[in-house]
């Protein structure tokens, strides 16, 4: 690809150990048609520090300086959610195309009003639900549409994770107010798989709750977390299809992501040892026709995913940055030609909507729309 065609990426958050450090740049290194063209943390020396570290060709301590940039075509937003708004904000009202993290903001109002701008803007976007782009998550997706496992009929996910460490400077991730805790990251990612393969949820009957305060700082210290560590729920989907998702990060040891569907005429299940966006995912399937011939058999078999599923690149499935690559790709192509790029913020807006639908049983004890 020729360096006219090439899309020159900006990056917000660069430093170590965050998100963009360990997952945006090596992404965008490994993608083909991409450039890293800036970084931008809060401090010079850093900024200058990531810059060296992977090879931009600028560096900036003030977003209003990267987005004003004309050598930038594209945001990246890597930063605690808090800061996902202003920052993506300031990047729309400077006219580039934004990739921001999931979550996309800290509620609903706030995506909503980044939602809104891009649209009067007409400015393209993406969220960081990369697990979309992971190769068994389209390939069951595929099949379900072609009818592997006949009418869809319910479904079974579970993400179940030990509790993860927190260093005291990075306390944020222990408090509900800051868009963390099982419901706004793991759970989010995990229905979202759902709402990919089997349609939009559009009612739910769901409870979070923290069945495990205690918490002990990396370094040492104690703290008790004030999010959620597990979320339950009863969904019912477009088309009729109904299921159950359990998520818990108090796990040990921790059994992973795992996705069980089930149709009229078989079975599709998927598993993950860890989150699925960044672990391999396993496929077994069966009875069902897939394009590997016919399974008789009452056990599910592991079904070989498709070579042309996965994409060649110098990082490797199970890499933070591998399907992260994967979406930035597509998100790239969409810009050049024209077309809207799927999950957008309209698809993060809808799934925070999901989000308020589960604080809204959770409060009222019974069913809430996600609309």
């Amino acid at each position: 690809m020729s360096e006219v065609d090439r899309i020159r990426i900006g990056v917000i958050g660069a430093s170590p150990p965050g998100f963009g450090d360990r997952a945006h740049l090596p992404a965008i290194q490994a993608a083909e048609g991409l450039t890293l063209e800036a970084v931008c943390t809060t401090r010079e020396s850093t900024a200058r520090a990531a810059a060296e570290k992977w090879g931009a060709r600028k560096w900036y301590s003030n977003v209003a300086d990267l987005c004003d940039d004309p050598d930038v075509d594209l945001v990246t937003v890597a930063v605690r959610p808090r800061f996902h708004h202003p920052l993506a904000m300031a990047a729309l009202r400077a006219g580039k195309p934004v990739y921001c993290e999931w979550p996309l903001a800290l509620d609903t109002g706030e995506a909503l009003e980044m939602a809104r701008l891009a649209a009067e803007a007409g400015v393209p976007t993406a969220v960081g639900l990369q697990g979309r782009f992971a190769p068994a998550i389209t390939w069951a997706r595929r099949l379900v549409e072609e009818g592997a496992v006949g009418k869809p009929l319910s479904f079974v996910v579970s993400q179940m994770l030990s509790k993860f460490e927190v260093d005291s400077d990075r306390s944020w991730l222990v408090r509900h107010e800051e868009a963390s805790g099982a419901l706004f990251v793991a759970f989010a990612h995990v229905v979202d798989s759902v709402r990919l393969i089997l349609g939009e949820v559009e009612s739910i009957c769901a409870r979070q709750l923290t069945l495990s305060p205690a918490g002990v700082y990396s370094e040492g210290g104690t703290f008790e977390w004030q999010t959620a560590d597990t979320v339950m729920a009863l969904a019912e989907l477009s088309g009729g299809v109904v299921g159950t998702a359990y998520v818990s990060n108090t796990t040990s040891p921790p059994q992973g992501y795992s996705l069980r569907i089930i149709g009229e005429d078989g079975q599709m299940l998927l598993e993950a040892p860890s989150y699925y966006q960044f672990s391999p995912v396993r496929v077994s399937a069966g009875p069902l026709q897939v394009s590997v011939g016919r399974k008789d058999s009452d056990r599910l078999q592991e079904v070989v995913i498709p070579s042309e599923h996965f994409s060649q690149l110098p990082v490797t499935e199970g890499h933070s940055a591998y399907n992260v690559a994967r979406a930035l790709t597509a998100f790239a192509e969409a810009i050049r030609e024209g077309h809207r790029f799927r999950p957008d913020f309209q698809d993060g807006v809808d799934l925070h909507r999901l989000l308020d639908g589960v604080m809204a049983s959770g409060e009222e004890g019974a069913w809430a729309s996600c609309g």
